[in-house]
């Protein structure tokens, strides 16, 4: 096969297709957004062909989306139990679901693979600054048991304060996924062009990380970042430079930094870019929704 045969889309959040000739594959399935957000160029029911959904985890913005595009098409679906659970919940047959925990590698096509590697999820009971400048302390040391806590009684006071449209799309996506992530999921895919990693949360285990070297890391940049199960002490855009220092990845791309509710701010990743810029010039890009760039140039 040609170098050049991949191509990849960035469809929001942490929302990509990466094709080549006779193969599709999605990273996470969030197409249809809540009202009030940019169009990222591509909607569920437009998806004619998706051979394999790699779900990072059973949240709204990774989840929701995944079952009437698996339905519609017949993709195995490659997820955690939890996501698993809702997905069949919603239709998608026994056949289709492929149930992996981490440390699985799943056949994709001729020369193609893609490699499942545990993760973490950001905290989301710790705080959180959406400027990647701003260190963040604190937090260390708390239960399971009122981590839980905290999430919950954010959570559970809905999104009654938004506008309507936005909160009837909002239940009905939560209807439809999970409030527990179910186990952060990455994924590496392994093809004879090269290698590319698409990690769906801040969070990751240093030692799992570590010596990876993808050609191509897609890095989401949002919330407080989770390292070994803890609340990172620092600002996110130091965080995402050690990532990046742990597993060496010849370019990086973020997501996750755009906004998830109209008139709430996305992440500004400025300084992480130049963070990673001063570090390893060169590396950084970004990408613009829907539009296809060679993944391996």
């Amino acid at each position: 096969m040609r170098r050049g045969a991949w191509t990849v889309e960035w469809f929001g959040t942490t929302t990509f297709r990466a094709r080549r000739p006779g193969l599709d594959l999605f990273f996470d399935g969030y197409l249809d957004r809540v009202p009030g957000l940019d169009p990222v160029g591509l909607s569920v029911a437009e998806v004619t062909r998706a051979d394999f959904l790699f779900v990072s985890h059973a949240h709204f913005d990774h989840l929701y989306g995944v079952a009437p595009i698996a339905r519609s098409t017949g993709a195995t679906v490659v997820a955690s139990p939890e996501s698993a659970r809702i997905l069949r919940q919603d239709g998608v047959p026994d056949e289709q679901l492929l149930m992996v925990t981490g440390g699985e590698t799943v056949r994709c096509g001729p020369g193609s693979s893609v490699r499942v590697l545990p993760a973490l999820h950001s905290c989301l009971f710790a705080a959180a600054d959406s400027d990647s400048a701003v260190a963040c302390l604190g937090d260390l040391g708390i239960s399971a048991q009122d981590r839980w806590l905290r999430v919950r009684s954010t959570l559970s006071g809905g999104f009654g304060w938004a506008p309507a449209p936005v909160a009837e799309a909002m239940k009905t996506m939560l209807d439809h996924s999970s409030m527990h992530d179910g186990g952060q999921l990455a994924y590496l895919l392994q093809t004879e062009d090269g290698t590319a990693l698409f990690s769906g949360s801040s969070g990751y285990w240093p030692g799992i990380f570590a010596g990876l070297r993808p050609d191509t890391a897609f890095l989401a940049l949002a919330g407080r970042p989770n390292v070994s199960g803890e609340p990172y002490q620092g600002s996110s855009a130091r965080f995402m430079l050690e990532q990046v220092e742990a597993m060496s990845p010849g370019r990086v791309c973020f997501c996750h930094h755009d906004p998830l509710i109209p008139g709430t701010p996305g992440t500004d990743v400025a300084e992480a870019a130049a963070l990673l810029e001063s570090r390893k010039p060169g590396s950084y890009f970004e990408l613009r929704y829907a539009t296809a760039v060679p993944l391996f140039p």
